[in-house]
């Protein structure tokens, strides 16, 4: 009887100390997700738990939902022109969070941000470098006028929600003309980072 209560204990334990992203996402300070109060986000959970897509009115009046929710994953459509992903990645017996926010207007600009499990900042460089402009060119060398063309550092981030990968695109394009455009696109590439358990690097 003892041995069993002792299980008990070690496995109530364990799951209080679980965490999941519905629930920091819930517990999150305001900070980090300004458009959307801590009461907005438990009802946003609640209705993406239900299997709703139900469009909250954020702090600046416009919509926020939960596009995608799992344990590890989540995709808020915060604004009409802007996104959160937030991924957790694990790192030794714990894990960290990492944000992605992108605006898109013309062309998707991300910004990428790195947390503990208590929403403490931590030193992006640490676990990110995003890729110079040339390193989206298949063979910068030899395409230098093309290179020369993007002058603007605008760079969109997927992180993955089946595996510890995110995906960086450049989109400048986007804001050229349609003949620039043309010329750059073709030479463009993806670039695939992987979590290796303490950092994303590069494929």
């Amino acid at each position: 009887m003892r041995k069993f209560l002792l299980i008990l204990l070690v496995c109530v334990c364990c799951c209080a100390q679980a965490q999941d992203v519905r629930t920091l996402f819930m517990e999150a300070p305001d900070s980090v997700f300004p458009l959307q109060s801590k009461r907005m986000r438990v009802e946003l959970v609640e209705f993406a738990n239900a299997g709703m897509r139900y469009e909250l009115e954020n702090a600046l009046e416009g919509k926020s939902v939960i596009e995608v929710l799992a344990d590890d994953y989540m995709l808020l459509r915060s604004s009409a022109s802007s996104t959160v992903q937030v991924k957790l990645l694990p790192r030794g017996e714990d894990f960290v969070i990492c944000v992605v926010n992108t605006v898109a207007a013309e062309a998707a600009d991300s910004r990428i941000a790195f947390f503990d499990g208590k929403w403490r900042r931590l030193a992006t460089a640490s676990f990110f470098s995003f890729p110079g402009i040339a390193d989206f060119f298949v063979s910068p060398g030899e395409n230098r006028e093309e290179v020369g063309l993007c002058d603007i550092y605008l760079v969109s981030l997927g992180l993955n929600k089946d595996n510890l990968s995110i995906v960086a695109d450049y989109t400048m394009p986007d804001y050229m003309s349609d003949e620039d455009a043309e010329r750059v696109r073709p030479l463009l590439r993806s670039i695939v980072y992987e979590w290796n358990g303490e950092r994303f690097v590069s494929e």
